[in-house]
């Protein structure tokens, strides 16, 4: 079957073509030496998808209202109260409480004291009787504190007060009396909602179930003495993006139980209290220099959210936002990786981020960056050019491919704009890059079509049944190898190193790689960041889910039939059809209908031809050497 590249995969190849014959036989042009210099320069910051917020600072300071900024931002939405949307017997409605918020995960001590009035205490398990069986008064210093075990205690001025109990407690004051919970470890407190204790491993995690409104009044998103209505604007985006992610994880049920058990895991909340969701300060928000202007516009917006027909949850958007574009918003997949764009979250020209109404710090900045600091940042030994090679719609950057050396060898990989700037730590994905004279980035035009440097391991004959697929994988960077001139061709993968092969080749296939957090693994723990992220984002896109729930097994080996399910479902990401037929295996039996049809696929590419005539071998650990075949050839049937 003849595979067509997608739009994307064309573009990357027609824009990365130029500089293969220079680079191989330069002309006029010397290699670059020394630590050269690159300037990165930017605009905007954030992710630039939905509501720019300095652009909605400059729409109110121009005369828009709260309605005219959020349909400027997101695309044929409307305003509607909340109750109208969901019923008024929907539990977000009904509950006078419905929100768990995550404040910090995985604890093992946490202090507090009370100001402004007392706070009863009260934890599990204890034989203590009925709630509160403490009271924390203003003065005293408090503290939770895990024993081990599964067991945990309260303590006041360092002395244990009462029995153990279990790592589950409850903190909880009159809202409505002044009083307020300060945690002084992380610079937070509250007035709004009660204090929930949750065990976690040998720990807790620290919650706070809280109202719908009563939360909003503590979003630290922008500052108070902005417009009214860019207030209203991001109090109605906050409300709505609060509702959205309660009915993505569902109803916490009586003390949080009800809870998705890989949320309980997580945090035991719906949302979390940081930037991965939104920056809820607490108290702080509504007491800070003009927060009556805050409460003022979380009130007069108080129940309205933004909704479109095709909203997954009930009709109520994702409300993404963001402190800046670069002068045009992202749509979701372009801007956040979504595997498909939101019709409500379509890019806008937003000028008003970089109109002077806005005062925007962000409107341009410049990141001054050395070329060995930027192969440290994406994995290479040194670094010989870095090129923009594709740009989103909106002038954002799609894809950077850079090229250097990697164990002694030359290399070149690609990275797609926003795994650049978070490799960089830049404030957003709009940038050019100014290289140094000299500088030249190296990609064929169809990747392990055309030949590449061999690259001179001492375990691998580069005229062998693997070898050529072996020197694509090592130029490529999908697969360096093991040490500075050996392979280990016939040694094991571990998923983890998996999950960052298949990462790397769908990159260059063009798949957008969703810029995502934790999915739920609790046992990544120890390993690098960009493994974790690599991980997280296979499961994001679909191609695997782990063992478990909450088990991803980095250190477990794969079997055959598994990766070639892999394999398919990364290139399937691209748009890629696998051809249907029947395969000659006689050893296929108890695999799934997707497993039999990707191995009798990748067979009919040729991509693998099994381990005999009749045997596939489907249960045996795929070795280094099967691997590096398998991606090659299959880049090759897809470009």
């Amino acid at each position: 079957m003849t595979f067509t590249p997608t739009p994307l995969l064309r573009r990357a190849i027609i824009a990365l073509a130029f500089a293969l014959v220079a680079a191989l036989f330069p002309v006029g042009a010397s290699a670059q030496t020394g630590d050269d210099t690159y300037v990165i320069t930017g605009s905007g910051w954030g992710h630039g998808v939905g509501m720019s917020q300095y652009g909605a600072r400059a729409l109110a300071a121009s005369g828009s209202s709260a309605s005219e900024i959020i349909q400027y931002y997101y695309t044929d939405v409307s305003l509607e109260d909340v109750a109208d949307v969901l019923g008024n017997d929907s539990w977000i409605v009904a509950d006078p409480e419905p929100l768990w918020i995550g404040l910090s995960q995985n604890r093992t001590s946490l202090q507090f004291h009370t100001e402004g009035g007392d706070a009863g205490l009260c934890k599990a398990n204890d034989g203590e009787g009925a709630c509160p069986t403490q009271t924390a008064s203003p003065g005293q210093n408090w503290e939770f504190r895990a024993l081990g075990g599964g067991a945990c205690q309260f303590f006041l001025e360092g002395a244990a007060i009462g029995n153990p109990g279990a790592c589950r407690a409850t903190v909880e004051w009159d809202n409505a009396s002044g009083a307020s919970v300060r945690l002084p470890e992380l610079s937070k407190e509250y007035a709004r909602g009660i204090l929930r204790l949750r065990p976690a491993g040998e720990g807790f995690h620290v919650s706070l179930e809280i109202g719908i409104e009563d939360y909003v009044y503590g979003i630290g998103e922008v500052p108070s003495s902005w417009p009214t209505a860019a207030l209203e604007a991001q109090a109605i985006a906050a409300r709505t993006y609060g509702v959205r992610q309660a009915l993505r994880w569902g109803d916490a049920g009586e003390g949080g139980d009800a809870l998705d058990p890989g949320r309980k895991t997580q945090c035991w909340c719906q949302l979390v209290a940081t930037v991965a969701d939104q920056n809820y300060v607490g108290l702080a928000k509504e007491t800070e220099l003009g927060g009556e202007n805050w409460v003022a516009a979380v009130d007069a917006t108080a129940s309205t959210i933004i909704t479109h027909p095709s909203a997954s949850q009930q009709s109520v958007i994702v409300a993404y936002y963001s402190s800046s574009s670069g002068g045009h918003t992202d749509d979701n997949s372009s801007g956040l990786g979504s595997s498909e764009a939101a019709p409500y979250l379509q890019g806008v020209p937003d000028p008003w981020s970089k109109d002077p109404l806005a005062n925007n710090p962000f409107d341009r900045w410049t990141v001054t960056v050395s070329g060995s600091d930027i192969a440290e940042a994406v994995g290479l030994d040194s670094l010989t050019g870095v090129a923009i090679t594709e740009n989103n719609a909106s002038g954002s950057v799609a894809e950077v491919t850079i090229t250097g050396e990697l164990n002694g060898a030359p290399i070149t990989i690609t990275r797609s704009g926003r795994s650049f700037r978070s490799a960089l730590g830049m404030r957003s994905h709009t940038y050019s890059i100014d290289a140094p004279p000299g500088s030249g980035v190296v990609i064929p035009d169809r990747p392990c079509e055309e030949p590449v440097p061999t690259a001179t391991l001492g375990d691998v004959d580069p005229f062998g049944t693997h070898g050529p697929d072996i020197d694509c994988m090592v130029y490529f960077g999908i697969m360096p190898p093991a040490t500075a001139d050996l392979f280990d061709p016939t040694g094991p993968i571990a998923r983890w190193q998996m999950a960052q092969y298949l990462i790397r080749e769908a990159e260059i296939i063009g798949v957008d790689i969703p810029d995502v957090g934790d999915q739920g693994f609790d046992d990544l723990g120890g390993l690098p960041r960009d493994v974790v992220d690599d991980i997280n984002s296979l499961k994001a896109l679909g191609i695997t889910t782990g063992i478990s729930a909450t088990a991803f097994d980095p250190d477990g080996t794969i079997p055959r039939w598994q990766m070639a399910l892999f394999l398919t479902r990364v290139h399937g990401s691209a748009g890629f059809t696998l051809p249907a037929g029947t395969s000659p295996f006689a050893d296929l039996e108890g695999l799934s209908g997707e497993a039999v049809g990707a191995i009798q696929g990748l067979v009919l590419l040729g991509v693998t031809n099994g381990t005999s005539e009749t045997t596939f071998s489907p249960y045996s650990d795929v070795t280094r050497e099967q691997m590096a075949s398998f991606l090659a050839r299959l880049l090759r049937a897809d470009t």
